[in-house]
């Protein structure tokens, strides 16, 4: 792939406004408190999405922070944040592969591995990605980083006619959807904060 041009960089927003759209829907869906298996799809799909947004958001920052005037070259073509970015405002380090909760998530996700059992001590994990104790304080990390990646956008991929291209993307993305995008984080905390076994504020790598 190399290095992306100006016109990919604004076509994919669409695809950036995407994730964190399904994320918040995938999140919703999780506080209605849905029984097997059902809640284990939810989540899987809830997980899914934050993984893409954690490779997105830590992909290519040091180099970024190293000469910010340059993009980031790559042997693939995944998108990076920096891509649409002149500084890096959020906290990438939440994101490494060696923090607790992107090894939880690639650990449940995509291979059945014996670390899933953790009950002989020889797991790579301390304990999985468990719903109701980590969903509330994963969405509060991914809202505070996307919130800081906006501040952090490069003029050029603003439009004039709409606060940025990805914010329209958004809204085109959950036009049909139940609840307004500018509705679902909201409607998100509002039951988080209703499930009293739910635990809030909490990754699994401590609180955010």
């Amino acid at each position: 792939m190399g290095i992306p041009t100006t016109d990919q960089i604004k076509n994919a927003s669409k695809d950036v406004a995407w994730e964190y759209a399904a994320l918040l829907g995938a999140a919703l869906e999780m506080s209605q408190d849905h029984a097997p298996p059902i809640s284990h799809e939810v989540q899987e799909s809830f997980l899914v999405h934050v993984r893409n947004l954690a490779e997105f958001f830590r992909c290519g920052v040091r180099e970024f922070k190293q000469n910010p005037l340059v993009r980031v070259p790559r042997g693939n073509d995944n998108i990076y944040a920096v891509d649409f970015c002149v500084s890096v405002k959020w906290d990438e380090t939440w994101f490494g592969t060696g923090e607790k909760l992107i090894k939880a998530i690639n650990k449940t996700l995509s291979h059945m591995t014996y670390s899933r059992d953790l009950t002989l001590g020889l797991s790579e994990i301390a304990f999985p990605f468990d719903g109701h104790l980590h969903v509330h304080g994963t969405v509060k990390l991914m809202r505070r980083t996307w919130a800081d990646f906006l501040r952090s956008m490069n003029p050029d991929y603003v439009s004039p006619s709409h606060p940025t291209d990805i914010e329209y993307w958004r809204g085109v993305h959950t036009k049909k959807w139940r609840w307004r995008f500018c509705e679902m984080e909201d409607e998100f905390e509002n039951r988080a904060r209703g499930w009293s076994h739910w635990k809030l504020n909490e990754t699994p790598d401590g609180p955010v």
